[in-house]
């Protein structure tokens, strides 16, 4: 059984919240780039507009097949590479953002960033914990807690962001890979954060991360 690390758990949940839309692509200052072409038996892949600035990939479809981030391919988001679990062949369109910039991150944001740089969403785990699983310690159980924080200057945006994401993961909670089980937990109230001058509001929505079993 291999071990799951919680950087997969993190990049899977990031990729999704950047394809929900929540903030749009104009804001968060990405572009959407769709690559096209025809695969021989490709093992791995380099995108082709600008791979080292990859944010995430919207969809991989060869032939007619849409594949499953994680179980049929996964992305180093550094170099832009897809490598796929099984060799590919045939006609393929990726589609994904890139860009310089972001307004979504897989940390929470400094405190001297100003109001120029919201709305904003940040990703990142509270907690974290492992027990040994069944008789011999063969097995390890682990478990996360994982915050998703919207940031902005107006209340209202951030209650519709904090919506949007709540609404996107229970319709979608069973669709993850490195995921096995995750729900949907406490959001906290909205309160002012020291960015932008004091002028920033954030809330949370929480998300239990569990039964990630590892040998």
């Amino acid at each position: 059984m291999a071990k799951t690390s919680f950087i997969d758990i993190k990049l899977e949940l990031l990729n999704f919240i950047r394809n929900q839309n929540i903030i749009s692509t104009s804001a968060r200052g990405v572009t959407t780039s769709t690559d096209t072409g025809t695969f021989t038996a490709a093992a791995t892949h380099t995108l082709a507009v600008h791979p080292t600035t990859v944010k995430n990939i919207r969809s991989v479809v060869v032939g007619v097949t849409t594949l499953s981030y994680g179980e049929d391919y996964t992305v180093n988001f550094e170099t832009g590479v897809i490598t796929f679990t099984v060799a590919q062949t045939g006609a393929y369109t990726i589609i994904y953002d890139e860009g310089t910039a972001d307004r979504i991150y897989p940390d929470f944001p400094q405190p001297y960033l100003t109001m120029e740089k919201f709305p904003r969403i940040a990703i990142d785990k509270v907690s974290g914990s492992t027990r040994e699983f069944g008789i011999g310690a063969a097995t390890s159980e682990s478990s996360y807690i994982v915050s998703i924080v919207c940031y902005d200057k107006s209340q209202y945006n951030v209650e519709v962001m904090i919506a949007a994401i709540r609404s996107a993961l229970l319709d979608n909670k069973k669709t993850f890979h490195y995921i096995p089980f995750l729900s949907v937990s406490s959001s906290g109230p909205t309160i002012k954060t020291p960015f932008g001058e004091n002028k920033i509001v954030q809330q949370n929505q929480d998300v239990i991360i569990k039964f990630i079993f590892e040998q």
